[in-house]
Formats: structure tokens, sequence, C-alpha cells
């Protein structure tokens, strides 16, 4: 009898620590996406409205691209579809903060950006230098990153991914569009070099 009650007691702990642990819906990226059961977000805010972005369809006429953002949100989150059309990329130098000549871009004052699961390609230094980003989610999956999309965000600390593998692809390898990226976890660094990436 004292047997059998041991081995209850060792199996509904075991049951507590995978429940902690392996269930809580964190996500292995340097922060956390709290999802809901349907594996959508609980509550990244209400996406910001078309008219802050310029954009227009892709060549096939089914898909919306992003070409700048116009508005001056700190905490952007950008919507899944415009007009109609889902929002498949975000366009080069789309949000840039700065050029190393001085030049100041519609994403100067960016903090935070939410990228919908529709998009599935940004395009070379789209968030280049924003020197107030902090955190980046993006909630797609097999998502192809061009050059220098994140490159100088010193102060990138939360990158948001979806679990598994190949959740980002470079456009081509080698790959910097992490550069400088230095305050990343070192988790979040490691996987993306698992990925091709290079060194952040």
């Amino acid at each position: 009898m004292l047997k059998k009650k041991w081995l209850i007691g060792i199996a509904i702990l075991i049951i507590a620590v995978l429940a902690f642990t392996g269930c809580s819906g964190k996500k292995d990226s340097g922060g956390d996406i709290p999802l809901n059961r349907d594996g959508v977000p609980v509550s990244i805010g209400r996406a910001d409205p078309a008219t802050d972005f310029n954009y227009r369809l892709n060549e096939d006429g089914d898909g919306v691209i992003i070409t700048r953002y116009t508005g001056s949100n700190g905490n952007v989150v950008i919507p899944g579809e415009i007009d109609g059309y889902p929002v498949v990329e975000l366009g080069r130098r789309a949000f840039y903060g700065e050029l190393s000549d001085g030049t100041v871009g519609p994403g100067i004052f960016i903090n935070s950006v939410v990228i919908p699961a529709s998009v599935k390609k940004i395009g070379n230094e789209c968030f280049l230098r924003i020197r107030e980003l902090n955190s980046v989610t993006i909630l797609g999956r097999g998502v192809e990153i061009g050059r220098a999309v994140f490159s100088n965000n010193r102060n990138l600390t939360e990158l948001n991914l979806l679990d598994g593998e190949d959740v980002l692809i470079p456009s081509e390898i080698p790959n910097n569009a992490f550069n400088a990226c230095r305050s990343l976890p070192l988790p979040v660094r490691s996987k993306l070099v698992s990925w091709g990436f290079n060194e952040p």
C-alpha cells in the first residue's frame, strides 16, 4: 500500500513538472507569445489602419506589398489584410529608421513591431537601424528575410517567433539580417546562426 502511494506521488510530481515546463505556451525565442487554443495571439493590440502604410499589389495580383510606413505609432501592429488582400511582403526600407549618411526614415520612432503570419517575405534593410526598436514579433513560418533587415538595431532585446525549424529563411547565405543585434539573448542568436544567418 505504501509503495502504491509512493508511485502515485511520483506520477503526480512528474505531471506537474511537465505541465509547468512544457505546456505554458512559451516560445524558445527570447520572448513569449501568449497564444489561445487556436494559436492566435491573445492580445497584440489592434492592427494599425491601412492609412498608416503605402502599399501596392504584388505581381500576381493576389497579395499586398507594404512599401512604406507613414504612421507615427511607436508600437506598430502590421495588418494581415488590406483592402481584402493578404499582406504578403514588407518592401525594401519600408520601415527603416536611419541610413549611414544620417537620412532619417519612416520608422525612426518605432519601439516594437508585430508582423502577421500572412507575411512571407521581408525586403532588404526593411527595419534597418531603428535606435529604439526593442521588440519584434513574427507570427509567420518560412518567412524569407533579406539582407540587413534588422541590422544595427542595438537595443533589440526580444525576437518572438513560433517554435520549430526554418521559421526564418535567409534570402541568401551568408546573410547579415541581424548584424550588430547583440542585445538579443544568446539562445536566440544561436538559433539564427543555425538557420544560416551571420552571428549578430
